[in-house]
């Protein structure tokens, strides 16, 4: 049975915290596939319910998120026809008919709609890079509300480890940014059910899964905001077990996480479910 993702990284690189850039080929940017009709719905349940929680966007970013929609639109018709084309102001798609009408008063979120993708837009301000503008429907154990228009070290603040090991780095890569050099990155981590939209405080129900979400950073042309995208996928971990090791190096990994770290990602909370397969894999 094939697997329902493609990527299962911690076989890469098993350490939890890690920058793991490599170049992106600009043509693969994003990744569409038959899962696009579910986001779509999942994207529109979630802001109903939770509004400006999910989407929020100071009004100065707008010329970021006009040319983040523009890019987007175009490089969807452009490099993968089979799941989009453009007619006028509509791209459409087997989610629906997406208006990426270069005047909406929410272009970003307008454009999120389309594709599988969370959507957020990093912008310099002195010597930080803020978050300005955000279409997040699938979060993992943090809130919008509470990042929105903080720095990345704020942001970062509470990852045990961060600011030591990665914040540094991440700021001079940030700034080395360059548009025409956009990279992608991998996390993993576990949680109980296929929930997309985790948020901090909620309850996780149901099997264990694997999570992973594909990241990529793109700094803008002409308004040389950072655009950074989060692809989820999510399946249950027994699907791990038609894959050689995967399992195994699974459980060294969490193993080898640091104590600060493991209950960050919330390893301890479900060790019990882990210890049917410390028993099968062991």
């Amino acid at each position: 049975m094939p697997l329902p993702i493609p990527y299962l990284p911690h076989l890469r690189n098993p350490t939890v915290l890690s920058m793991g850039l490599a170049p992106l080929n600009t043509r693969t940017w994003i990744e569409p596939d038959d899962a696009l009709p579910r986001f779509f719905r999942h994207k529109q349940a979630v802001r109903s319910r939770l509004g400006s929680r999910v989407f929020r966007a100071l009004p100065a970013s707008l010329p970021a998120q006009r040319e983040a929609s523009q890019l987007l639109a175009a490089h969807l018709e452009r490099d993968h026809p089979a799941f989009y084309r453009r007619d006028g102001a509509f791209l459409h798609s087997a989610a629906g008919a997406i208006s990426v009408e270069a005047q909406s008063a929410e272009p970003l979120w307008a454009i999120s709609l389309a594709v599988a993708d969370d959507l957020l837009l990093l912008q310099q301000r002195d010597d930080e890079y803020l978050l300005t503008a955000a279409s997040l429907c699938s979060p993992s154990h943090w809130r919008l509300e509470d990042k929105f228009e903080q720095p990345l070290t704020a942001i970062h603040g509470d990852v045990p480890g961060f600011a030591h090991a990665l914040q540094p780095r991440v700021n001079r890569f940030l700034q080395h940014l360059r548009p025409e050099h956009p990279v992608v990155r991998f996390n993993w981590g576990l949680q109980c059910g296929d929930a997309l939209c985790v948020r901090e405080g909620g309850t996780a129900l149901g099997p264990l899964h694997y999570r992973c979400e594909r990241q990529s950073l793109r700094r803008l042309p002409d308004t040389a905001a950072i655009l950074f995208t989060i692809r989820v996928y999510l399946f249950p971990l027994a699907a791990l077990a038609s894959v050689p090791d995967a399992i195994p190096s699974l459980l060294q990994a969490v193993d080898a996480c640091p104590t600060e770290l493991a209950v960050y990602k919330g390893f301890d909370r479900i060790e019990r479910e882990l210890a049917f397969y410390r028993s099968a894999h062991g």
